[in-house]
């Protein structure tokens, strides 16, 4: 995959896909290609960002620090997810691990070109906002899951929040021990919840994968077991 193949497709998913499509060019134009191969490091929490990554084909996996227990796996992400909004705004480090799953292909946009771009036009600022909206919203559905008591909300939650910040995938090469992990369960706890939910025809599982069959069904289960008409992300909202 050659430079312009990699822009043309990032622009079609994720992110770009709703904002203007003079930005979206004036944004890649500064953009180079990044190769990662299976297992490695893309960049650590706390390392300097001097560019934000857009992930144009691959596998990639968020590791975030949770203390005494070392870093935990928070996130899986597809193609069209940006890591780097948050440290390129606030001018900070990394806020995460993130480590490739898969042969991956990347854009890499640096910092200074974002900083000039901003300068000749104003609304950088507000289109990258967009993405930090997004991290933010991930992330307070994360939090509500970790306060639910019942395994099977934070197993949903967790679900609801592959789908939604992943583009609306529904296929995702995950095993039960790291959507466990995700949901911050044991793995016995996980796979009970999961069992219930196959038979519930919400989600279809397999040998290192797993496939939500009808995201509406998934959204009205998640409803259901909250105990109210509102769903967690307008909750989170």
């Amino acid at each position: 995959m050659d430079v312009t193949h990699a822009r043309r497709r990032i622009r079609e998913t994720g992110w770009l896909r709703n904002l203007p499509g003079p930005f979206c060019t004036a944004l890649l134009a500064g953009s180079h290609l990044r190769r990662v191969g299976n297992g490695e490091v893309l960049f650590h929490r706390d390392d300097p960002a001097p560019d934000f990554l857009g992930l144009v084909d691959g596998l990639l996996y968020v590791y975030a620090d949770s203390g005494d227990e070392g870093p935990r796996l928070v996130f899986v992400a597809h193609p069209g997810w940006w890591a780097g909004s948050v440290a390129m705004v606030g001018g900070s480090g990394r806020r995460c691990t993130v480590v490739a799953r898969a042969p991956s292909v990347l854009l890499s946009v640096p910092r200074m070109h974002i900083e000039a771009l901003a300068r000749r036009d104003p609304a950088t600022w507000r289109h990258v906002a967009v993405n930090v909206a997004a991290q933010y919203d991930s992330l307070a559905l994360l939090l509500l899951a970790q306060a639910n008591p019942d395994p099977r909300v934070r197993l949903l939650i967790s679900l609801q929040r592959l789908h939604r910040f992943n583009d609306g995938a529904t296929i995702f090469p995950v095993t039960q021990s790291e959507l466990a992990e995700l949901s911050g369960l044991s793995r016995n706890s996980a796979n009970r919840a999961m069992r219930q939910f196959v038979a519930e025809g919400l989600i279809e599982t397999g040998y290192g994968w797993l496939r939500i069959v009808d995201p509406k069904a998934l959204d009205a289960a998640l409803c259901q077991r909250n105990g109210s008409g509102e769903c967690c992300e307008r909750r989170a909202g």
